[in-house]
């Protein structure tokens, strides 16, 4: 996992949708990123969309779901053993695993649901609110720190993965 420069919430103008500019997002800050295994091929934003809730993705994006596959951070730490053993908590905080150290976009509810509320009006808009994760936490609750408004700037989290 890496994080990206920060953004405001209208986070679907980077892409013909909401779900493409996320990944167009990831894709772009990779090389910039502190992750130290570039061979990784595929990225996935840590985020929820109206079509694609992140408890889902092993689902919707073939993404390795085992203990074969622990989700690391940057360096190595591991900060679950698998993509769905994140939602339970976490082993480390994404601070800790030095993933990020602010809150970070998510659109996420508890267990990785689409925060039908707070996710700046499906990331078109800089006038709403949009569901924020939390760096220091390592609980269930990590996906779902505040919901600030969407002109605040935040980073995003991205998942780098081989299949």
């Amino acid at each position: 996992m890496y994080s990206t420069q920060s953004y405001q919430g209208d986070l679907a103008k980077y892409g013909s949708s909401l779900e493409d500019s996320l990944h167009n997002i990831c894709t772009s800050n990779k090389l910039f990123s502190a992750i130290t295994d570039f061979s990784c091929s595929n990225v996935l934003p840590v985020v929820s969309t109206s079509t694609r809730p992140l408890y889902n993705f092993a689902t919707d994006y073939g993404l390795p779901n085992s203990t074969d596959y622990p989700v690391r951070g940057p360096k190595g730490d591991i900060i679950a053993n698998s993509w769905t053993n994140m939602f339970p908590g976490l082993l480390i905080s994404l601070e800790q695993a030095g993933v990020v150290s602010q809150e970070f976009w998510t659109f996420a509810g508890s267990g990785g649901v689409y925060n039908s509320a707070d996710n700046c009006i499906n990331g078109t808009n800089t006038g709403a609110a949009g569901a924020t994760g939390d760096p220091l936490d390592s609980s269930n609750a990590w996906l779902q720190a505040g919901a600030p408004a969407c002109s605040e700037s935040h980073p995003i989290v991205c998942l780098c993965y081989r299949n």
